[in-house]
């Protein structure tokens, strides 16, 4: 199946990327079993699937850095505190090619962990040629893997898990560029069955690329925040090369998650921000959208009052 995705606004076509040579593909529909891993406590078991051939990663150096690089990540991962409620963070950077993605995602991981207690409780998946031997790839087995080496160290009645994905998206889905060759498309229905398999409920769910609106149906509910950069329609803008930010996630993260500040908020007041800015650009708008499930909210409503300082 050939995907032909226009990011004209975000400044790259994945056309262009199926030009070039780099093969774009949909992953097909895959199954809840082969997302998961089996059960294990520790970092080492927990990154041992990756010793497999990774069909996503387009040269054997990259593959074999991925174990040792899980292992570290996982076993950096603070343990669950009883009768507290701990937010695990997973973020992606998905498109290697620029650098705003890795910007956007170490940017947003220090408003965040100004905004809600995510401090040593933090994943990175980066496709960018600069951190290939420090950070574990962007890929559908290492995002797998990331939820659940988080599902079996958290509390999941408890505690709750913030996924965060910046790239460029299309209506599939979110694009997964790769250093090294190839890309892959990240689909709403793989997020939403890796984490249901894990038994993740409570979930903040952030999807800052074009299109970001098609993840919003499968994954609300009202154990879940959903909060994208443009509807299931519209494109989003702001990926040109030299900014550190996206529209989106400049509106959502820099302009407006202050300590103290919830997401409802913060997302209304970057909406007014996105659309003062699009008008002044004169591009069609793009919509963000945002989905408050009401037992999340209330969950999370005393950590971001906890945060808001004297």
């Amino acid at each position: 199946m050939r995907w032909s995705f226009s990011f004209a606004a975000r400044g790259v076509a994945l056309v262009s990327v199926i030009g070039a040579g780099a093969m774009l593909f949909a992953v097909p529909n895959v199954d809840a079993p082969t997302l998961i891993w089996l059960p294990s406590a520790h970092a080492k078991d927990l990154a041992r699937p990756a010793r497999e051939r990774d069909p996503e990663i387009a040269t054997a150096r990259l593959q074999d850095l991925q174990p040792a690089l899980l292992q570290a990540a996982f076993s950096r991962l603070a343990p669950q505190r009883k009768g507290t409620t701990d937010i695990y963070t997973v973020a992606v950077a998905g498109w290697s090619a620029q650098d705003v993605f890795i910007k956007e995602v170490d940017g947003a991981l220090a408003v965040l962990e100004r905004s809600l207690p995510i401090k040593d409780r933090t994943l990175r998946l980066i496709n960018n040629s600069g951190t290939v031997r420090t950070a574990p790839l962007a890929t559908h087995r290492n995002l797998a893997a990331a939820l659940h080496a988080v599902g079996q160290t958290m509390d999941k009645n408890e505690d709750i898990l913030l996924l965060f994905m910046t790239s460029h998206g299309g209506m599939g889905g979110l694009g997964l560029q790769f250093p090294g060759g190839g890309g892959a498309v990240l689909r709403a229905h793989e997020v939403k069955a890796t984490l249901d398999s894990e038994g993740i409920r409570n979930r903040v769910v952030i999807v800052s690329a074009c299109y970001g609106g098609v993840f919003v149906p499968p994954l609300a509910s009202d154990d879940s925040i959903v909060l994208t950069a443009a509807d299931a329609l519209s494109t989003s803008f702001g990926c040109a090369p030299g900014r550190d930010w996206t529209y989106f996630g400049d509106a959502l993260f820099k302009q407006s998650l202050q300590p103290g500040t919830d997401f409802r908020h913060a997302f209304d007041h970057a909406r007014i921000l996105i659309d003062a800015w699009e008008k002044l650009d004169r591009v069609p708008p793009s919509n963000p959208q945002g989905h408050f499930g009401p037992a999340l909210v209330g969950k999370l409503d005393p950590l971001f009052k906890s945060m808001a300082g004297p």
